[in-house]
């Protein structure tokens, strides 16, 4: 077994990924004196396009960035300098249930913070965004659909952020541009097209060379039917003549 060499945090950035979709149960909660927001800020099993693929989020992809700590932050449209909470201190709070990843932040005495209690309340925020990178090669799988379309399904990746956002990514509502990619997530995805291909090719030719064999072993069979009959009617042929 292989020893995969632990990411470095440049390729982490450069793997980042940002996805954005209408949120689910976001909402402001608690109350004016002690704000909080909650909502998932991303849910399983719904495929979901991406632009140049499909992609599903498989129920425990957040299981081990969660179990092991990592220090995610809550922000306003993934700016840093927005932040509303933050795991290692207290103030976000991450969980998996049965529907998605599950997130309550309370939020703190600033100015940020209460403007965007005062917008969810009043319904001007209602988007969740949140990013991350696959955490190994096996964190994801890639398979071709009925219809050629590539199928990515995230099964363990880490996460950065979740945040609460204004406007989709790169203010676009296209599929493409709503979802930051990473390089490498084309790459794989061309490499496991080609190699989907090749497989698919593959299982024609290794059926188009089984149904040789079968029609080969019929032919064979039908021969020797054949031949067993031309001695039959030579030996009757023959018998019938000594009879005579």
């Amino acid at each position: 077994m292989s020893i995969r060499k632990p990411i470095s945090k440049a390729e982490k950035n450069m793997n980042k990924e940002l996805r954005t979709f209408t949120a689910h149960e976001l909402r402001a909660a608690g109350s004016d004196s002690q704000p909080k927001v909650e909502g998932y800020a991303a849910t399983f099993g719904t495929v979901t396009n991406i632009g140049k693929f499909n992609e599903v989020i498989q129920r425990g992809a957040f299981k081990r960035s969660i179990a092991e700590g990592d220090d995610v932050v809550a922000l306003i449209d993934h700016n840093p300098s927005m932040i509303l909470g933050r795991r290692s201190a207290g103030t976000l709070t991450l969980e998996e249930d049965a529907k998605g990843l599950r997130f309550s932040c309370v939020l703190p005495d600033t100015t940020v913070a209460r403007d965007a209690y005062a917008n969810l309340k009043a319904g001007n925020l209602r988007e969740c965004s949140f990013g991350f990178y696959v955490d190994n090669e096996d964190g994801e799988d890639w398979a071709q659909q009925a219809d050629g379309t590539m199928l990515r399904t995230l099964k363990s990746v880490r996460l950065y952020d979740v945040s609460v956002v204004t406007f989709p990514a790169y203010g676009n509502t296209s599929a493409a541009a709503r979802n930051v990619v990473s390089e490498h997530v084309e790459t794989r995805m061309a490499s496991m097209s080609a190699e989907q291909g090749t497989a698919t090719r593959r299982a024609r030719a290794e059926a188009i060379l089984a149904e040789h064999e079968v029609w080969k072993k019929q032919q064979a069979e039908k021969e020797a039917q054949a031949e067993v009959e031309h001695n039959r009617r030579r030996l009757q042929l023959e018998a019938a003549k000594l009879l005579l």
